[in-house]
């Protein structure tokens, strides 16, 4: 019953009108201090937990997208894509090998 009397006493204000209390307030007021400060840091953490999440699914996103980009670009550089994409233009694979020229001859 006290114990109530006494959390009463501190909402209503009596705890902080009196004189022998009054020791007590910059305790008080650290202890708010502190809870408030655990409060801002805890949402920070939040934040910056979902900030470290998007990027993680940005990071997967632009892996796919290199991997696709490079497996699409593997198949343009083949000889046989390549031969397809310039044979519009009426050029054709030599069958003759290539061979050294060499300038001290």
């Amino acid at each position: 019953m006290k114990k109530n009397k006494s959390i009463l006493s501190v909402l209503k204000g009596d705890f902080f009108s009196k004189k022998e209390n009054r020791i007590h307030l910059p305790f008080l007021f650290l202890i708010i201090l502190l809870l408030l400060l655990n409060i801002r840091l805890s949402f920070n953490a939040e934040s910056l937990l979902k900030k470290s999440i998007k990027l993680e699914m940005d990071v997967s996103d632009l892996r796919l997208t290199y991997i696709t980009t490079k497996s699409d670009m593997m198949r343009v550089y083949k000889r046989s894509s390549v031969e397809v994409l310039v044979y519009k233009d009426k050029l054709i694979s030599s069958n003759i090998p290539p061979y050294i020229i060499n300038a001290n001859d």
